[in-house]
């Protein structure tokens, strides 16, 4: 069967749909679509035959889409969509539809893991929605519509019967990671590494993935919390390294890889591994990689011998109730001791901070900004939380009014970027989005930051390049400005009660939920 795997296009903006914020980001950052190339690897490897297509990042409209998906004639076409971006890839699918007679069509990611009845009784163009992981979803369908099996048996799939939008049985999380081939090749055959962008990272670079799920139960991480579970499922080091290796010998243009794992770090001693093989079978390409601050010294200095450059750390606050209530699972103290250790051992961290949790109020907005500047990692971000469907964070703002829209399309503003959707009891969306643009001006515009930026750039030119681009990018967006949005609303969530700056207990999202009750049984457990 020939399966053509789209990211479809955005407008006509460089739109990053495989992060966990999905938008136009600030300084340009756009995201290899990793989950799609995972499922056209394993589907390749069952024998079908694969195009993929990232429009995003290629600026490649529908009129062009649907000329080169003539060309390679699907019998299925795989379409990848996000929150924000679902109305205009629904049009998509219609579109493509009237130009593809005898395709069939699946729309997959976390949108459609959440609103997966809403797509099918919404669009008549599309046969199917995959529910959560779906790489072995699409090899069993295309095997399915190839042989004429029965489609509902195949778990994961929601489609239509008698007119009905039905879910088949429940696809748990695959457990054995190292099944599922390499990325890397099918980046090498149909993408551009140049067309991607990770401002924290030497460029051009690679996104790769060494496990699947997060053992941290934060309520609002759309990964975790939709698709991939608590759980931290990996590939082995040596069929990690392995795929470094390849990406070295064989892209040459590469030069830093990234690793999108939730916690690349969840597993210490498997951590350590990766590094001793890292050094062992000569891979000489600086990496980055998702950490959280509850990692031990030891690895971290194990990490940084092997190459780690830069890390990703999600902060989030600097009031420990806010951290609790959004159950980070971790403390300011090791916040702190986390910054010390990598300032130390020489690991650059770009910090993650973000606002508008239960118990949020002007003053823990300051403590946040106040634990940044303290903090002072390499750089920072600032955004308001995005509770996307399917998510606690989405069930919490939900029952509580906090939502100040129900279209999807004005999750972004007129330019792609987010658009703060909800409104707490004394802080409006657009108090939270004017917090967010100040902390960040604030935090990079320090004359000490400047200076610790000129003679980083003085020392290591390598990185001085990096922060250069990353500033110019930043600057474009600064000249495009950012005027009030005109469809933001006075909050109706009215002023704070005395109890609202309290510890809460917070919804459980989709994966939490099926794993509490007991939905799909992992192997080995009972």
């Amino acid at each position: 069967m020939r399966i053509l795997f789209v990211n479809p296009p955005y407008r006509d903006l460089r739109f990053s749909r495989a992060q966990r914020s999905p938008g136009v980001i600030k300084s340009g950052t756009m995201y290899y679509p990793y989950w799609l190339a995972h499922a056209a690897a394993l589907a390749e490897a069952r024998g079908q035959k694969i195009d993929l297509v990232d429009c995003a990042a290629d600026g490649i409209g529908r009129e062009e889409l649907l000329t080169r998906a003539r060309r390679f004639a699907p019998e299925l076409v795989v379409v990848e969509t996000s929150t924000p971006s679902y109305n205009c890839d629904l049009g998509t699918v219609t579109f493509l539809r009237a130009g593809l007679a005898g395709a069939r069509f699946l729309m997959v990611g976390t949108h459609a893991t959440a609103e997966w009845r809403h797509a099918l009784e919404h669009c008549s163009e599309l046969d199917f929605v995959g529910i959560g992981e779906y790489d072995e979803t699409v090899a069993e369908l295309a095997q399915a519509l190839e042989t004429g099996g029965p489609l509902g048996a195949i778990a994961g799939l929601a489609r239509r019967d008698g007119g009905e939008a039905v879910e088949g049985p429940v696809r748990a999380p695959i457990e054995d990671m190292d099944a599922l081939p390499w990325i890397a090749p099918i980046y090498k055959r149909f993408l551009t590494p140049e067309n991607y962008l990770f401002t924290i990272a030497t460029q051009p670079m690679v996104m790769l993935i060494g496990g699947r799920g997060c053992r941290a139960k934060c309520f609002f991480c759309v990964y975790p919390q939709l698709m991939h579970g608590h759980r931290y499922r990996t590939r082995s080091p040596a069929h990690v390294v392995g795929e470094m290796k390849w990406v070295q010998e064989n892209m040459p243009e590469v030069r830093e890889i990234v690793f999108e794992d939730d916690t690349f770090t969840a597993d210490p001693k498997r951590a350590r591994e990766i590094a001793r093989l890292v050094r062992q079978e000569g891979v000489t390409l600086p990496w980055f990689a998702n950490i959280r601050t509850n990692i031990d010294r030891e690895t971290l200095e194990a990490l940084y011998e092997a190459g780690l450059r830069e890390c990703a750390t999600g902060f989030e606050s600097g009031d420990q109730t806010i951290l609790n209530n959004m159950r980070k699972g971790q403390t300011l103290e090791r916040q702190r001791s986390f910054m010390r250790d990598c300032r130390d051992i020489g690991i650059l961290v770009h910090g993650c901070f973000m606002v508008g949790f239960p118990g949020e109020t002007r003053e823990t907005l300051k403590r946040t900004l106040n634990l940044a500047l303290e903090l002072s990692p390499d750089s920072a971000q600032f955004y308001p939380v995005m509770p996307y469907p399917g998510t606690g964070a989405y069930l919490w703002a939900q029952e509580n009014g906090f939502l100040n829209t129900g279209n999807f399309d004005d999750w972004l503003n007129d330019e792609g970027g987010h658009r703060c959707v909800i409104d707490l009891p004394g802080l409006p969306a657009r108090e939270l989005e004017r917090f967010c643009e100040s902390a960040f001006r604030r935090f990079h515009f320090r004359p000490r930051y400047i200076l610790r930026k000129l003679l980083q750039a003085a020392t290591s030119p390598r990185e001085g390049r990096r922060s250069i681009n990353a500033g110019i990018n930043f600057l474009r967006y600064l000249l495009r400005g950012r005027l009030d949005d005109p469809r933001a609303q006075p909050s109706a969530a009215g002023a704070a009660s005395e109890d609202w700056y309290a510890r809460i207990r917070v919804p459980y999202g989709r994966m939490e939920t099926l794993e509490r009750t007991g939905a799909f049984v992992p192997p080995g457990k009972t």
